[in-house]
């Protein structure tokens, strides 16, 4: 659509120029940088020519390939039960009646909770101190995460799982509310309930979200990271993973074992071209995962979508409104044992039940504990603590300065939020005239680069900002997190704006205005609500990040609150955990980020487009 005001002036294209470079820093330069330095050695600074020296050495290294072997196992059962999981919460939701709210409360605390602080509170009921922990206590069993690779494995997946388990459930829980409730009548007519619901018109009616949800979490899990490295520290070595060269551990994945390569390496070539290899790995995943979803969407959109449904639905009812023999959903048509598919999905779905807000429950209720313990405790052993004390608070914010590390990711969280309109408007704008094949193709464009990002993604980049002389402040942090709020925002952005009515810009032309008087007086206005939204995500995904200022903030002064915490309990070898004193802080950060969610809850509730003309 030809824009009257916005049309292809000077100022709307010169508007695109920090989108441009920011795509051009964050998401692609990494890979040509990697690339680059893939074919030298490079020594403190000192480079020479290699060749395919490096590459030889990742295909001789029997490690890489063990971590491979990892990632892959890692991948499908994450991205297998995390999806099951979720099925089983997203029915037992969309049954829920008067336990809704507090039912969905507990679906949603993995998320609110940062993974800086769940993953390490998971560990210390878990391990405890050598295996005696909270979790040993009630069940009389030690599970020591540093001599047993399978319970590390297992003890780390249950974790990944525990946190991406939210994001299936909403997906799929969104899906099952957008049905047309005649399914559902109809299959109630022939006695349908949970476990013959679930299987004849649930499943098929969502196995397009459901399929794409295993995709999307197959890729996050193949490229997970924060999970083993808080959790294990790659794991305790496995019979076989000791090589010539690497110990591989349980959960070594391959990202962990590049992130120990490129802290152990003197070598940042040989880190590049492991850099390479994982960022090919994983550019294949997203690919396929884009084609996967392509067809996905064209299958859901077509004609044949909810008809085919109907039909088969039609025909096992029946006309009568009784399924056919030995073939219906109902109770007419049960096969002979057909009692214990019901039983065993009752079982799950009330385990599932109990331990959505148990576990949730648990985690808050360790943290509190922790908190008010004087003493360092490696585990909970009393309903309330021995020495009940509100001393790690006074010691956080007295003795530790933590105020001074809540200020430096203030100014790392609050840059990033105020920067997003800058970089997302413009392409916000752009997209909403270019019309749904171009926007498309940019959407797609900008998922791809951001769902390949990741170590392999950002040790290129910290070599290239360490020869830019860039290190040691928060331009990294900061450019790493503007690239990675790009696709919410400019998406949201561009959803609302294409609800605005061309009236406006119409008008606004009929005055004279210009390009910029119209984004200035009519435009910015408008959209204050939907960049509030955009701005208090890229905060909120700033200040829970941990990833990014782990690799590019070596100074103790310049951790942001995430990295700090993580200085308290290090990784499970660590020794004289300070438990106490990171649950007071995380109790901190965790109040200050419900106050902010609490006080910005619903930016979009006070929209002023539909007030009328201005």
């Amino acid at each position: 659509m030809k824009s009257p005001v916005l049309g292809p002036s000077r100022l709307y294209w010169l508007s695109l120029i920090p989108l441009f470079l920011l795509v051009l820093a964050a998401g692609l330069l990494p890979f040509a940088a990697a690339g680059y330095g893939s074919v030298f050695h490079d020594i403190w600074g000192l480079r020479s020519w290699a060749g395919l020296e490096n590459f030889r050495a990742l295909v001789e290294d029997r490690a890489f390939l063990l971590s491979l072997g990892i990632s892959l196992l890692w991948a499908f059962l994450s991205a297998g039960l995390s999806v099951g999981i979720g099925f089983v919460l997203a029915c037992a939701l969309f049954k829920a009646r008067r336990s809704f709210k507090l039912f969905y409360a507990a679906i949603l605390v993995p998320w609110g909770i940062p993974s800086f602080i769940s993953i390490p509170i998971w560990r210390m009921i878990i391990h405890g101190s050598g295996g005696r922990s909270m979790l040993s206590a009630l069940f009389g069993r030690e599970i020591n995460l540093l001599t047993d690779p399978v319970a590390g494995f297992v003890a780390a997946l249950g974790v990944d799982i525990w946190l991406g388990v939210p994001l299936v459930v909403l997906a799929l829980y969104g899906s099952m509310k957008s049905l047309d409730r005649g399914f559902f009548e109809a299959a109630r007519i022939d006695g349908a309930e949970g476990w013959a619901l679930a299987r004849n018109i649930q499943a098929p009616l969502v196995k397009g979200t459901i399929g794409l949800m295993w995709a999307l979490d197959f890729v996050k899990s193949f490229k997970e990271f924060s999970v083993p490295f808080l959790m294990t520290a790659g794991g305790p070595p496995f019979l076989g993973g000791i090589t010539g060269k690497n110990i591989v551990g349980a959960t070594t994945t391959l990202e962990i074992f590049l992130y120990d390569a490129f802290r152990n390496q003197d070598d940042y070539g040989v880190a590049s071209a492991y850099a390479v290899a994982v960022g090919l790995l994983v550019t294949l995943l997203v690919f396929l995962w884009l084609r996967f979803k392509k067809r996905i969407v064209r299958a859901e959109t077509g004609d044949q979508g909810e008809s085919r449904v109907r039909v088969e639905l039609d025909r096992r009812i029946g006309a009568n409104g009784h399924g056919e023999s030995g073939d219906g959903i109902g109770p007419a048509g049960r096969a002979p044992f057909g009692f214990i598919p019901e039983l065993l999905w009752k079982g799950a779905s009330l385990l599932a039940q109990v331990a959505a807000p148990l576990s949730a429950g648990l985690v808050i209720y360790v943290l509190l504990w922790l908190s008010f313990s004087e003493l360092s405790a490696v585990f909970v052993d009393a309903l309330v603590p021995r020495f009940l004390s509100i001393r790690p608070y006074r010691a956080v914010l007295a003795e530790e300065g933590i105020l001074g590390y809540f200020l430096n990711t203030l100014l790392a969280a609050g840059i990033t939020a105020l920067l997003t309109p800058l970089f997302s408007l413009p392409a916000a704008l752009w997209l909403s005239r270019a019309g749904k094949a171009r926007s498309a193709r940019a959407f797609a464009f900008l998922e791809a680069l951001g769902m390949a990002g990741g170590i392999h993604s950002l040790i290129p980049l910290f070599i290239v900002f360490r020869i830019l002389g860039l290190l040691g402040g928060y331009t990294p942090v900061i450019t790493v997190y503007l690239f990675h709020a790009l696709p919410f925002a400019v998406f949201s952005l561009k959803a609302y704006l294409d609800r605005l009515p061309p009236s406006y810009e119409e008008a606004a032309a009929m005055e004279g205005m210009g390009a910029f008087g119209y984004l200035r007086r009519i435009l910015l206005p408008l959209c204050a609500p939907a960049l509030a939204a955009a701005m208090m995500a890229a905060f909120i995904s700033a200040w829970n990040g941990f990833l990014v200022p782990l690799v590019f903030l070596g100074d103790d002064r310049l951790y942001t609150i995430g990295v700090k915490l993580h200085s308290y309990v290090g990784s499970v070898a660590s020794g004289n955990p300070k438990w106490n004193l990171f649950a007071a802080a995380s109790a901190i950060n965790l109040l200050f980020v419900a106050l902010l969610l609490w006080r910005f809850k619903n930016p979009l509730s006070k929209s002023e487009a539909g007030a009328g003309e201005f």
